[in-house]
């Protein structure tokens, strides 16, 4: 039996295996590094609060709960593979964005220890968290009403990820929220958060609960399921906008770079598409990306003339700036 053969049936086993029999590695990984450094950041800002945490399979704090849960593919590099094979990219990989997640986390956890939702301030500045939670949203990248430090505008989506959005930049070592939000109107949401966290300093939590949700061990469902629904879930707006018209344009071969012809005409592109559509210039500027990753993918060239290359292009990216928005690909699935 050939080691291809071998590696394939390998990696079948693998994938049948419930999460509860995972090999899991937390000593010495990369997620207990970042917990640590996010625990001592909360003790060099005063903060009496040590939050619990424990592995499931999404990165998430329960409500009503002072703790938050780590995914378990951070925990095996072979699962991280996996991770990134089904479903795109690994969230919390690298440090930074682990920190980031983090932090993120542990401002709803906080929110929860202190019961600090029921504020009228608060209230006026983030809105109301007995809001139902989107299962979606779509994001104004340009807003100045929120923080930016998740990716997508996560700050947007609903006011308790408002909250824990402001309270991971304020968190954040060097973060200089103050020079960098002078301007915005999210400085009022620092500086309104700043005051809670410096009343409470030295503070023990008013409604610590140390319980868990979803932790590994309970978790009978294999592995290959939990991937397949993720994947799922992942590509619900991933319908490509592009078809067969995209061959009227472009081909194969040594000509004209269509990339180097799309960068160089972005602006004017970007303008005139924007108008016929009467969408947002970000909007336009998403559906030039995925235009541009074709074209580099599949290396194309131009194969008409400069002029005529520009008027139909216009024409095509119209069609599919409606028919990306028709789909609903400018939204974020939350």
């Amino acid at each position: 039996m050939s080691k291809k053969v071998l590696n394939e049936e390998s990696k079948t086993s693998f994938l049948n295996t419930p999460l509860c029999q995972l090999d899991l590695q937390f000593k010495g990984s990369l997620v207990e590094e970042c917990l640590k450094k996010v625990q001592d950041e909360l003790k060099e800002k005063g903060l009496n609060f040590r939050f619990h945490y424990w592995i499931s399979d999404d990165w998430f704090c329960p409500d009503g709960i002072s703790g938050i849960a780590i995914p378990f593919y951070l925990l095996n590099s072979k699962i991280e593979k996996l991770e990134k094979e089904y479903v795109g990219q690994v969230e919390g990989k690298t440090k930074s964005e682990c920190l980031k997640l983090i932090r993120h986390e542990v401002g709803h956890a906080i929110d929860n220890a202190f019961n600090l939702r029921e504020c009228s301030i608060r209230k006026e500045l983030f809105g109301d968290s007995n809001l139902r939670y989107p299962k979606e949203y779509i994001r104004k990248p340009f807003s100045k009403n929120y923080v930016k430090h998740l990716s997508e505008n996560y700050a947007q989506a609903h006011p308790d990820e408002d909250w824990a959005e402001t309270f991971a930049v304020w968190l954040t070592p060097n973060s200089e929220w103050k020079q960098k939000y002078s301007n915005w109107k999210a400085i009022e949401k620092l500086n309104y958060l700043d005051q809670v966290m410096n009343s409470l300093r030295g503070k023990k939590a008013k409604c610590l609960c140390r319980d868990t949700i979803d932790e590994i061990e309970t978790l009978g469902i294999t592995l290959k399921t939990y991937l397949n629904r993720k994947s799922k879930l992942k590509r619900k707006y991933q319908t490509p906008i592009f078809n067969s018209s995209i061959k009227k344009l472009f081909s194969t071969g040594r000509k004209s770079n269509a990339l180097n012809f799309i960068n160089a005409n972005e602006k004017e592109l970007c303008l005139k598409v924007a108008k016929n559509t009467n969408q947002y210039h970000y909007i336009v500027r998403d559906v030039l990306k995925e235009l541009k990753s074709e074209c580099r993918k599949n290396q194309l060239t131009l194969k008409r003339p400069v002029r005529e290359t520009r008027t139909l292009l216009i024409n095509l990216l119209s069609r599919s700036t409606v028919l990306y928005v028709k789909q609903g690909k400018n939204k974020v699935v939350m």
